[in-house]
């Protein structure tokens, strides 16, 4: 027994020693397991990320809420994330089963914003920042998804050419421009636009579709440096969205509507208009023969032909279908979309059609390497019948005609077009019979887009990240252009005045050709472009302080070349090929091939003392090959400052209603290459045009003098602000003061200013100035009451100015009538000294004979435009005091035509899952101008505006607007001028969604119904005669659409 028990010690020590190793090996491996749901309804979450602090060990939420986890200790903290809730954190302890309950927040600090080149956390930004989430307007029925930012964001303008179909959408921030001589060759005052790291051509970001998208964010000052060489503009940063772990999800989203016009232009009547036209003969003594007879006007009383605008003008439809598909675990994730948009336009076979599909996948190869691609492709058709020479944006030539053609003018008889000479293009033509002809342009765009990228965390040095990427975009473009000839009918014509219709054709001519340029044409545009980017940060904790530093690498490359080739003269009618024309050579128009090249090195540094003293520092250099080797490298650095004073002890006694407010400042160079190429080269264009003796041969024509000196455009930015929040976090309030000064700007004399003998455009030089500043503001709140209940606003509102202090111009021109705006402005405030703010100064309309003998007792030679003054003539100030009113009164008109202040308001109430959105815009003081074309009174062969019907008569002395003929009465002139306050909604969305528990029980995690309206209602609007968003009476007008639509998620 002795022996047994000394053997029985050491095995019960070493049993003892294994279950002692047992029980820590069991304590080192916790499951957890648990539910979590949201304080606000205890609905369960899903999709929250659900993580080991610290570490990469992680999964997430299901459809239920429910997750389970391995934890290495109980002393571990599990980290619950989910976009809109606040970040809760607790220990393992001893594991089992938990609940987690997460608030909603009202804290936007903690979102992640892009900076380029990376991300940071909101509250550690220094630059001015403007961020907004796809969430926000993927339900606004757009084409392109910068016509959905709207009045969304401060210092972000978004410009819409026309209301047309397809025409363009410009964004532009903080009021960027280019000196007027150098649009020609390329300058832009466009944002740079960047895809998820990759610099994409702005047609690439018109296609993505919203519900392809995360956020979007913009760089609006000195923050803008890190991308030096195009950054002057300010930067456009989209992030797509990517697949995140968990069961594989499938969304839609789709809805259909109808297009109007938001307000429909009121044109004279047939009989108002030959009523005013006689008034004019009445008072000017015409002889009859001129005018319409009693007759005449009691046919017109009962017009039995429709206008042009109701026999063509339609409401159209819009609609938009797009489906994703993501899913995946914690080592691999995949994201799927594809989207389909058709819009049709008002009148004719105008449509424009997108199509994209965007997939990409994220996969952890190893602890701390990742890679990550994505292929998109986007595809958009657009149709036109605009005729030869028009304006593709405004189909400025058409929609004159369907305004403005006389409504006595009938556009079919008994069947057969009506041919017309009148309004512009000059000639016989008929609009519906051009559409009919088989007439169109056509544009077909297909981009292909490739990206991706191979990041590496090495698990041996926290805080390091070596990154390469690599993208590459090809877009292909093709048109094609049918002008084909057609036949009008050639009727007989009635009336007094030989200016009415019969119903019976000529009998010699019953039928006149119209050529319509009897043409045929194609091209196409083909660009290949790729950047490659390597970058490498490095981030380190230490006691009191964090430091991130990180260095890069950037070039690109790209080439683009085109040609457009034509022919004349259809011999097989109705066929649009080649061969069906006239064999007397095929021309081609312009071809060309040009390249660009960049390279780039690139830094940024970040310090942050206890959690809120900041630095930032910024350096990039460039190299474009855009410019001579001896000008080629330019250097863009910037720095900024930032200080979270509600961090400090003194701020939080003394504000304890302010939750958090950081100050910041940055002050930084950036720069801009994009100009046309080589400039610096001479450039020459074949022409068959040489005289050699009397022998014209071809030859090589020079079309630009080089400028072997050109280099960057140039921007310092100083930018001033602070962000804070208040009441518990409910309410923020951002503040930005900015000031640009713009030097080197691309800019050329005009044309005109060389002789024409020269035979040579002139130069691109570095020679612009120009200085810009502002101020912004922007103001959210959100609250969260009576459980059900939600609201929330958003108003941002700015003012500011800009100044030409220095550019080109022809100084036989300056001051004179109707130079252009650079011309007259040079260093002088533009709110006042414009354009729209030249004219003359209104005394009123002579009412009375008096009156006119009182003017003339004063100054017996007294004229207004040439003429001697009569009754209902407009008067105007004498500023020169010749005595006459003529070029030499034209003045500038008012202090400011421009807004004081200029306001973008959100709002929404939300109750349950009823959901109502509002966008909205208001615009203070300044002044707005009846445009030229609703200025134009009635003739022969044109229509005007309604409004005319309260003209001058003797009949009617006291009307609003002078009589047909008063001199000037057209010209630019206080006379015009309203207020320029106005106020529209943008757009609203109506939303309805499945509660919880249903969806839940027919396991749909989201079913919701949507109804949206845009450019709903102008609230304020001082040109009564049309939408004041429209820039002409008579262009393609601004449209109000309609929709309904359905969000499904399985």
């Amino acid at each position: 027994m002795p022996y047994m028990k000394h053997m029985l010690k050491p095995k019960l020590l070493a049993l003892s020693v294994f279950l002692l190793m047992a029980v820590g090996l069991f304590a080192q491996d916790v499951i957890v397991s648990g539910t979590v749901t949201s304080a606000d309804n205890g609905q369960p979450l899903e999709g929250v990320s659900v993580r080991i602090k610290n570490t990469t060990s992680g999964t997430a939420t299901n459809d239920k809420g429910q997750f389970t986890l391995k934890a290495p200790s109980s002393e571990s903290v599990i980290t619950f994330t989910y976009v809109g809730y606040v970040v809760y954190e607790r220990k393992v302890g001893a594991g089992g089963s938990i609940s987690v309950s997460m608030n909603k927040s009202n804290d936007q600090l903690d979102d992640v914003v892009v900076i380029g080149y990376g991300t940071k956390k909101k509250v550690n930004v220094i630059g001015s920042v403007a961020s907004i989430k796809s969430a926000q307007i993927e339900d606004i029925p757009v084409s392109s998804l910068g016509a959905a930012l709207i009045d969304r964001l401060p210092g972000v303008g978004v410009n819409f050419a026309s209301g047309k179909p397809g025409s363009t959408v410009s964004i532009n921030i903080r009021n960027s421009s280019i000196f007027a001589g150098a649009s020609l060759v390329g300058a832009t005052a466009d944002p740079l636009y960047v895809i998820d790291g990759i610099i994409v051509d702005k047609e690439t970001f018109d296609n993505l579709d919203a519900s392809l998208v995360e956020d979007i964010n913009f760089l609006k000052d000195a923050s803008a440096a890190i991308y030096g060489a195009a950054g002057a503009k300010g930067v456009v940063l989209v992030t797509t969205k990517k697949g995140k772990p968990g069961k594989p999800k499938i969304s839609y989203s789709g809805y259909y509507g109808v297009t109007d016009e938001a307000v429909t232009p009121k044109v004279m009547t047939a009989y108002q208009h030959a009523k005013m036209l006689n008034d004019g003969y009445a008072i000017t003594g015409a002889p009859n023969t001129q005018r319409f007879s009693q007759a005449d006007l009691d046919f017109l009383a009962t017009n039995p032909y429709k206008s042009w605008y109701d026999e063509m003008w339609k409401a159209s439809n819009l609609m938009r279908h797009t489906i994703n598909v993501s899913g995946g675990n914690e080592r691999i994730t995949f994201f799927a979309g594809g989207n389909y948009y058709n819009e049709t336009g008002n009148y004719g076979d105008i449509s424009v059609q997108k199509y994209g599909f965007r997939m990409g996948t994220n996969a952890k190869i190893i602890d701390g390497l990742t890679a990550s691609v994505t292929f998109a492709s986007d595809f958009s058709k657009e149709n036109r019948n605009t005729l030869k020479g028009a304006n593709d944006e405004t189909d400025d030539l058409s929609i004159r005609a369907i305004y403005l053609t006389p409504q006595w003018v009938p556009m079919k008889i008994n069947g057969t077009y009506v041919g017309w000479n009148g309004v512009n293009p000059p000639g016989n033509w008929n609009p519906l019979a051009l559409f009919n002809s088989g007439n169109y342009k056509r544009g077909n765009s297909q981009g292909l887009n490739v990206n991706a990228s191979l990041e590496y965390k090495p698990t041996f040095l926290k805080g390091l990240t070596a990154k390469v990427q690599f993208g590459k975009l090809n877009r292909n473009a093709t048109s094609k252009e049918y002008f084909p000839p057609y036949l009008v009918g050639n009727f007989i014509r009635g009336g007094q005045n030989g200016l009415l219709f019969t119903e019976n054709l000529n009998a010699s001519t019953p039928f006149q050709r119209v050529s319509n340029s009897d043409q045929l044409a194609e091209g196409s545009d083909i660009n290949n472009t790729y950047q490659l980017i390597g970058t490498l940060s490095y981030a380190k904790k230490f006691k009191n302080s964090d430091f991130d530093v990180m260095l890069g690498f950037d070039q690109g490359e790209g080439t683009t070349q085109n040609i457009f080739f034509y022919k004349n003269g259809q011999l097989v009618g109705g066929v649009d090929q080649f061969w069906a024309f006239s064999n007397d050579g095929q021309t081609i128009r312009n071809p060309s091939y040009t390249n660009s090249a960049k390279r780039s090195y690139l830094g940024r540094v970040n310090y942050q003392l206890q959690g809120k003293y900041m630095v930032e520092i910024i350096a990039r250099y460039d190299a474009s090959a855009n410019f001579p080797p001896s000008s080629r490298w330019g250097l863009f650095p910037s720095v900024g400052l930032g200080w979270k004073i509600s961090d400090e002890k003194f701020f939080e006694n003394a504000f304890p209603f302010i939750n958090y407010m950081k100050v910041r400042a940055n002050y930084g160079l950036v720069g801009e290459d994009r100009v046309a190429n080589r400039l610096w080269q001479a450039r020459f264009t074949q022409t068959t045009g040489m005289l050699f003796g009397t022998t014209v041969t071809n030859g090589l024509d020079p079309n630009v003098s080089p400028n072997p000196n050109i280099t960057w455009e140039k921007a310092r930015t100083f930018n001033v602000g602070f962000d804070m929040n208040l009441v518990r976090n409910k309410l923020n309030f951002t503040y930005d003061f900015f000031h640009r000064y713009n030097y080197d700007g691309f800019d050329r004399l005009e044309n005109g200013v060389l002789p024409p003998t020269a035979g040579i455009n002139t130069a691109v030089v570095n020679y612009g100035r120009s200085i810009s500043w502002g101020h912004e503001f922007s103001i959210g709140f959100r609250e969260y009451f009576r459980k059900d209940w939600t609201f929330n606003a958003d108003v941002n509102f700015g003012f500011g100015n800009s100044q030409i202090l220095q550019s080109y111009y022809n100084p036989a021109r300056l001051g004179t009538y109707g130079t252009n705006e650079l011309g007259i402005s040079i260093g002088r405030d533009p709110r006042k000294y414009n354009g729209n703010n030249y004219g003359y100064i209104a005394t009123g309309i002579l009412r009375t004979q008096d009156e006119i003998d009182a003017l003339l007792a004063k100054n017996p030679n007294y004229l207004i435009g040439g003429q001697k003054p009569q009754v209902g003539f407009m008067n105007f100030k004498d500023i020169n005091g010749d005595g006459r009113i003529d070029d030499n009164d034209i003045t500038t008109m008012f202090d400011r035509t421009t807004p004081i202040v200029t306001f973008g308001m959100t709002f929404g109430v939300a109750y349950k899952t009823i959901k109502l959105q509002m966008n909205m815009n208001l615009r203070l003081g300044g002044k707005s101008f009846y445009d030229s074309e609703a200025r134009k009174v009635p003739t022969t062969t044109q229509n005007a505006p309604a409004f005319w019907n309260d003209h001058w008569t003797p009949e009617n002395p006291n009307a609003q607007f002078p009589r047909a003929d008063a001199p000037l009465a057209r010209e630019n002139s206080t006379f015009w001028a309203v207020s320029g306050t106005q106020s529209r909604i943008n757009n609203m969305v109506l939303s309805y969604a499945l509660p919880k528990k249903i969806s839940e029980r027919y396991r749909i995690p989201e079913f919701r119904a949507f109804f949206t309206g845009t450019n709903l209602w102008n609230i304020v609007n001082p040109l009564k005669y049309k939408d004041p968003y429209t820039s002409n009476f008579a262009s393609y007008p601004t449209l109000r659409s309609m929709s309904l639509g359905l969000n499904v998620t399985l």
